[in-house]
């Protein structure tokens, strides 16, 4: 019987509910694991988890610069002739290494696991052939992840798995994007029914600021999924937003260093993206540009427009201003009514520092 996404997370929740608390999956960030002391150490405190009774599952990226030396490589070797297709097979060895050494690593230490490949008849991360940013195909995803990880967890097994690849029903190897393997992290968490992911990276957790910019910025304790979001869209890159669409509120979050003594400290990430965020880019749009007759006039425009949107329950999804235009952007279906709404009022109230307004409509690409 086929089994959609969402009936099968409804399937996890229901299954898994008694397991939420007692299952994790730890995401180790490259330069976490860029030597061998450094895996060594990590692997204890990892280890240290297991003890508690906890389930656990490894998603590894590729050590220390692996992947942005394998770009460079291939760059200076083939320039512009080597495809996609080809550069995927390339990167995703750095996480398959990555993954083998720290296998290793924890059977050093006494531990029973197995590390997963792309090369496994039963390879569980499905997804298009969008080769260099490939999407998971969810429907195909979320059933392997939790039959293969059962399996291993049922024989005190813990799964290890690279993150950043997938593989095309066809099998062709392809690699997630930057940041994807959180987006692996995600959905294990999700398949299992786990009650947190760790992400263990270099930093003790979200700043307030950047550290270059700001002298000693505190750490967030905790943060909505969406403000996070809206940090990506200006460049913060402690998540890529596009892993963040994986977040279903069914687990929680947590980013740690690998220098914390306990991965106990750091930043959690709780909640998750509604819809409209997350798929803005695709969201058909319209711009209401209103100009202001002189300059100085702009910004009571744009107070009265914000005030005048808002009383009447449209959503104003971005919005940009110079010192003659302000521009506004609500969703396409509702374009029209606000424009009219926007006219009447700004031209009844502010008179002669209203010059025009005008729409455009259609517009299917997010601000960048």
């Amino acid at each position: 019987m086929f089994l959609n996404s969402s009936a099968f997370g409804r399937r996890v929740k229901l299954l898994d509910n008694r397991n939420s608390n007692k299952r994790v999956v730890f995401k180790l960030g490259g330069k976490s694991i860029s030597d061998g002391e450094k895996a060594k150490k990590l692997a204890e405190k990892v280890l240290l988890e297991l003890k508690t009774g906890k389930q656990i599952a490894v998603v590894v990226s590729a050590a220390g610069d692996t992947t942005d030396m394998l770009i460079r490589y291939c760059e200076k070797a083939c320039g512009e002739k080597v495809s996609k297709k080809d550069l995927d097979e390339i990167l995703a060895m750095g996480e398959r290494t990555s993954a083998r050494l720290f296998a290793a690593t924890l059977k050093a230490q006494g531990a029973n696991t197995k590390f997963l490949d792309p090369s496994d008849i039963d390879w569980p991360i499905i997804t298009d052939d969008n080769f260099g940013d490939a999407n998971p195909l969810e429907s195909e995803c979320l059933p392997k992840i939790r039959s293969k990880l059962e399996q291993l967890f049922n024989e005190n097994v813990i799964p290890l798995m690279p993150g950043f690849i997938g593989k095309t029903l066809r099998g062709e190897v392809t690699t997630l994007g930057r940041g994807g393997s959180d987006t692996t992290a995600f959905l294990v968490a999700k398949a299992i029914g786990a009650g947190e992911v760790i992400i263990v990276t270099d930093v003790a957790g979200i700043l307030y600021a950047d550290p270059k910019i700001v002298p000693n910025p505190k750490i967030i304790e905790r943060i909505d999924a969406e403000k996070l979001a809206n940090l990506c869209d200006v460049g913060a890159k402690f998540i890529h937003k596009k892993s963040l669409k994986f977040l279903d509120g069914s687990f929680r979050v947590k980013v740690t260093s690998y220098k914390s003594n306990k991965l106990n400290e750091g930043t959690i990430i709780q909640g998750f993206i509604h819809g409209n965020d997350v798929s803005r880019e695709n969201m058909a749009m319209a711009c209401i540009t209103m100009v202001a007759e002189k300059s100085s006039e702009i910004w009571n425009i744009l107070s009265k427009a914000l005030e005048i949107i808002k009383r009447n329950n449209v959503a104003v999804l971005a919005l940009t201003a110079d010192p003659y235009s302000l521009k506004l952007y609500v969703q396409d279906a509702k374009a029209e009514k606000a424009a009219k709404i926007l006219h009447s009022k700004l031209v009844s109230d502010i008179r002669g520092d209203f010059l025009a307004l005008a729409i455009k409509r259609g517009i299917n690409k997010a601000l960048e």
